[in-house]
């Protein structure tokens, strides 16, 4: 009876310290960085990065001719905030006429890279929240009037 209970014991604190173990992240796309090296600015376009480098991680927002290729490896541990182990940004800028421009290449970011929590404003409409809960009600099967928006 002691030996059973001794034995679950050690087989119960096993799984805990194996459910403890750090969790490895990898995130992105990391190209090689001696095909990196190949790319010469005003010789090669878009078509030839992509060829060599594969497909963007991201482009930015509004500058289309910019390419980002970013990787990210992270060690995560049970509900602790995760550290970065690895961090590399590539950034590819071209001209007007797709060749390229520039290429940025960071080994490893001083500063963590976050999106930014900044709202970009749209035009809508700003009720209180009553009004759109019940804003529909009786407006089902009516014609609306074109000139009043109703």
């Amino acid at each position: 009876m002691v030996w059973n209970l001794s034995f679950c014991l050690l087989v119960s604190s096993f799984l805990m310290l194996v459910g403890c173990s750090p969790r490895i992240d990898h995130r992105g796309k990391l190209p090689d960085l001696a095909e990196v090296a190949k790319i010469k600015s005003g010789q090669e376009t878009k078509e030839d990065v992509f060829r060599l480098l594969g497909s963007p991680s991201s482009t930015t927002l509004f500058d289309e001719n910019t390419w980002i290729y970013y990787y990210k490896v992270t060690e995560s541990l049970s509900f602790f905030k995760p550290t970065s182990l690895e961090q590399k940004l590539i950034m590819i800028r071209f001209d007007a006429t797709d060749k390229v421009k520039e290429v940025l290449i960071q080994t490893n970011p001083e500063e963590e890279i976050t999106p930014s929590t900044e709202i970009t404003p749209s035009a809508g409409y700003n009720h209180p929240l009553l009004h759109q809960i019940f804003g529909n009600f009786g407006r089902a099967g009516r014609k609306e009037d074109p000139k009043r928006g109703k």
